[in-house]
């Protein structure tokens, strides 16, 4: 009778382990498709990102006499211009989000 009970207790083990098992297998392909969707996000991110790369002003400011274009360098203006139409763009996608008014 003994034997019963070992069976009938290893059945128990088994489909709790299988259990828990199908458990965490559920949890690892929802982490899964949750990476998957911030893989997406943040190569559309660093697609916008790539877009906002500062400009080089130096090579258009070629009608400056070169003592003007080289104090524009030093004092840092594509830089600065870089910085601006990043911020310009970061502040219009966070007024892109639902909920938020633009022009505030």
């Amino acid at each position: 009778m003994n034997w019963l009970i070992d069976v009938f207790q290893y059945l128990i083990d088994f489909f709790y382990g299988l259990f828990l098992s199908i458990i965490e297998l559920v949890k690892d392909v929802v982490y899964f498709i949750f990476n998957l969707l911030l893989d997406i996000v943040d190569a559309i991110v660093l697609g916008a990102i790539s877009l906002f790369d500062p400009v080089d002003v130096s090579q258009y400011l070629t009608g400056f006499p070169p003592e003007a274009s080289w104090v524009l360098g030093q004092i840092g203006l594509p830089q600065a211009l870089g910085m601006i139409v990043t911020a310009i763009g970061v502040r219009i996608m966070l007024q892109l989000i639902p909920f938020t008014r633009l022009g505030s």
